[in-house]
């Protein structure tokens, strides 16, 4: 962790333990190791994964709390390499997270991080989200997704495992939340959830705001 990315933790009133801060910097080391092999995220990336990936992550822990009772059950949709969902899992020990994800060695790679981590309030499962098989009963408080796909192709899906009352937080650039967006809207109103609030944040070198979007079901 840098400097830059601790300033911007203070910034946002955002405080890590030092359990937390050891199970992030496992986990960074972890995926650098592996992304030689894996292509967990681009190498492009590799020098800028606390900025970029693990602290654009940690953008949705305050909206997590401010939500959620503690014990909350948490899906990450598409978890790929762990963002943001076993990032959050290392600071947010009070919720449980579920991470799910289609590709077998994207899950491997999850499960080994999470194990080394000795994040305990984390599962890995191989799963597409919206499709049947083992475990598509679960319903949770809350869904979380980080550039798995078009908005209006996973509002429907993401909103359908939630409880009654749960919510659905996408992670949006400023250029995809400039788009008129008619397709997720209408996605939207057909599975029954509302558009409830847009939390704005911004990441250290970058001058336009990121945003996570939260829906909520009805």
């Amino acid at each position: 962790m840098n400097d830059a990315v601790i300033t911007t933790l203070a910034q946002w009133g955002l405080q890590l333990p030092p359990a937390a801060e050891r199970r992030l910097g496992i986990f960074a080391a972890e995926l650098l190791e592996k992304n030689t092999m894996m292509n967990l995220v681009s190498r492009n990336d590799e020098p800028l994964l606390w900025e970029r990936h693990i602290l654009d992550s940690l953008a949705g822990a305050s909206v997590l709390r401010r939500l959620l009772k503690p014990g909350a059950a948490v899906a990450d949709a598409g978890s790929g390499a762990g963002f943001p969902g076993l990032v959050l899992a290392a600071v947010l020990e009070e919720f449980s997270f579920e991470l799910l994800d289609s590709r077998g060695k994207r899950c491997d790679f999850l499960g080994l991080a999470a194990a080394s981590m000795l994040a305990g309030n984390v599962a890995v499962y191989q799963r597409r989200v919206g499709e049947g098989g083992p475990g598509a009963e679960r319903r949770y408080a809350a869904v979380i997704e980080r550039a798995m796909g078009q908005l209006e192709n996973i509002l429907p899906q993401c909103l359908n495992i939630l409880s009654g009352g749960g919510y659905f937080l996408a992670w949006q650039s400023a250029a995809q939340l400039a788009k008129g967006r008619p397709a997720a809207d209408a996605a939207l109103k057909k599975a029954g959830g509302k558009l409830l609030e847009t939390f704005s944040y911004r990441l250290p070198g970058e001058a336009e705001d990121r945003h996570i979007v939260v829906f909520q079901k009805g």
